[in-house]
């Protein structure tokens, strides 16, 4: 008994001197960023003390890490998409590592510092050198070019401009017709399988754009083909843009102003709101000119099961030339949301909204032109779902329905129909963090037809709303080195029926190689084929199986010299459109760098050089 007791009290002894120890041990902190500033979650830190090696721990969510341990002399950073890279320790010092990361293989949507670099003076340009993304350009002043994830609607993307949809509901499209050069500060591009929150037209993917980015290049002044000019003030809590873009065939303005304020016990409150205008002058018979305004407000609330509370007014117009007869149309909406989502690895979500939209269509100048046209649409969502996160898996699931309810006609006759839907979505990434990764997609979206398609020719007669049902399956392998190389292929099929009915098609693959720090080569293919017509019997892309495809070179040196070169093949007005771009950019001081651009817009060549601002 004796001997049992004086073993407990050895072990007892032992550990409370271990715990002491430990608690006596110097702490080392720091923090792991990158060459951008912005924190790298995930980083593994390894001391390496005077004897030999150390201690080692991860970085949390704000990129920041702790180590008890004595006489560390030395930490060694690595991280996924990473120059591994050293720091020496100083005794009672922080250790501020900044490491560089490959932006190419860390982004799947050009970056901050991509956006700010090409000589893309459309922001879809820029957009569509993401994989897998079919960029339509075209000559017709409105609604102008289009962008779709995938090829899998010929009429485009839903474009999110600043927490709101910048939608055309008349003609059914997402203009970006009136966004200046060099305005956005940040894109992301969500695939087809969020189109069970969103609703029409997110079948062909979610393109998310912000005028106000955290470290972002918020001025900019260049000339040439092009006069392009961006000022913004303000810090991370409000702030305002302006800006303005013009050369000898279009011009655009844009202002826009935010403010968000802690309400304290983790409730906030924050307003955006913004104005935009452009005109085209090429010809008399191809004049435009349109405007689009907007405010959205919301409440959150991180202790309530992350509630959210949103509300948005926007309104939008524009007058066009048809030869020598003038078109003009006009929309308007407002709608409210509502969400709320709990907390874990494993989260559920319900979302609810409500959107009401008016519009008009007068092309009664026309020689035997149709009637003006007057339409109303609400629109009542609900969605629900959840989202495992996991080391080998990540998998979100929902479904989302929708209730619509148009009124409207021609002559002054209104002639309401009603209808509702019901579209699921499952995506589920597999292995995300492993060196092979799978992704596998199965989801339905929707498409309603126009106003004008719902009333325009509907001869005074109550006609049914004749929307397109998508079925979409789709699946994507990639492979990745961890470091500097990502390889990918991809294959979807989507299934229509309704109103128009076919298929679409795609496959493609795509590579990212990090050649060296400083440069890295991003290339992809992909081919389309597409047989829902798109009026009529006139099949989409006109008929023509599109192929898309980039090589991108990137030369950059943190803080020093960038250069662009870019080989592409889109589609202009339906055909095959091949050109060459490029742009070099350098340090002058201060975070002032001086810039050079060239870009084959629209068969034509624009060349533009001027300064611009790393960050305020």
């Amino acid at each position: 008994m004796k001997r049992t007791f004086l073993g407990a009290a050895t072990v007892l002894s032992l550990v409370l001197a271990a715990a002491s120890a430990r608690a006596q041990a110097p702490l080392l902190v720091g923090s792991v960023r990158d060459q951008h500033g912005r924190p790298i979650p995930g980083a593994r830190v390894a001391g390496t003390a005077s004897g030999g090696a150390g201690p080692s721990t991860t970085t949390d969510a704000s990129g920041t890490f702790a180590l008890h341990a004595a006489a560390i002399v030395s930490v060694t950073v690595s991280c996924r998409y990473c120059q591994t890279a050293v720091f020496a320790v100083t005794p009672e010092q922080p250790v501020v590592a900044i490491v560089r990361r490959y932006d190419a293989l860390l982004d799947d949507s050009p970056s901050q510092s991509d956006l700010d670099s090409l000589p893309y003076a459309h922001v879809e340009s820029s957009i569509a050198l993401r994989p897998f993304t079919l960029l339509a350009q075209t000559t017709t002043a409105y609604p102008g070019s289009r962008l779709s994830d995938r090829g899998l609607s010929a009429s485009g993307s839903l474009l999110i401009d600043d927490n709101v949809p910048a939608y055309d509901s008349v003609s059914g499209e997402s203009p970006y017709s009136l966004v200046p050069a060099r305005y956005e500060q940040s894109a992301a591009v969500r695939d087809a399988s969020n189109a069970y929150a969103y609703g029409d037209e997110a079948g062909g993917g979610i393109v998310d754009l912000t005028p106000f980015a955290a470290g972002s290049n918020p001025e900019i002044a260049l000339v040439g083909n092009d006069a392009i000019a961006r000022a913004q003030v303000g810090s991370d809590a409000a702030g305002a843009a302006i800006a303005s873009f013009s050369n000898d065939e279009e011009s655009r303005q844009r202002g826009d102003v935010f403010a968000t304020w802690p309400l304290g016990g983790g409730e906030s409150l924050g307003f955006s709101g913004g104005s935009e205008q452009g005109r085209q002058y090429e010809s008399p018979g191809s004049q435009f000119a349109g405007s689009f305004s907007f405010a959205n407000a919301s409440f959150s609330d991180a202790r309530l099961e992350n509630v959210t509370v949103s509300a948005e007014t926007d309104r939008g117009n524009y007058a066009l030339q048809a030869g020598e007869y003038p078109i003009s149309s006009g929309w308007s909406d407002s709608s409210f949301a509502a969400g709320v989502r709990s907390n874990g690895t494993f989260f559920g979500f319900a979302d609810v909204g409500l959107r009401t939209t008016s519009g008009f269509y007068d092309a009664q100048a026309l020689l035997y032109g149709p009637p003006r046209l007057g339409v109303t649409l609400t629109q009542t969502r609900a969605d629900a779902g959840f989202s495992a996160n996991g080391a080998d898996y990540a998998i979100t699931g929902g479904v989302g329905a929708f209730w619509f309810d148009y009124a409207g006609g021609t002559y002054g006759y209104s002639w309401p129909v009603k209808t509702a839907l019901a579209v699921p979505s499952l995506d589920a990434r597999l292995f995300p963090n492993g060196k092979w990764s799978l992704d596998l997609q199965g989801s339905g979206s929707f498409t309603l037809p126009t106003f004008t398609e719902q009333y325009l020719y509907s001869n005074a007669v109550t006609v049914p709303v004749q929307y397109q049902r998508n079925s979409l399956y789709a699946g994507s392998l990639t492979y990745t080195d961890t470091s500097r190389l990502r390889f990918s292929f991809e294959q979807a099929s989507e299934e229509v029926t309704g109103a128009a009915s076919g298929q679409v098609t795609s496959s493609g693959v795509s590579a990212i190689w990090q050649i060296a720090p400083v440069l890295s080569l991003r290339a992809w293919t992909m081919h389309v084929t597409d047989t829902v017509p798109v009026y009529g019997t006139v099949p989409a892309y006109g008929g023509e199986a599109p192929t898309a495809n980039a090589f991108w070179m990137t030369y950059d040196v943190a803080g020093g010299v960038r250069a662009d070169a870019i080989y592409r093949r889109d589609l202009l007005d339906s055909t095959p459109f091949y050109h060459v771009d490029g742009a070099i950019s350098g340090p002058v001081a201060n975070g002032l760098r001086w810039y050079a651009g060239v870009e084959d817009r629209m068969r034509r060549t624009f060349i533009d050089i001027g300064m611009r601002f790393d960050a305020r």
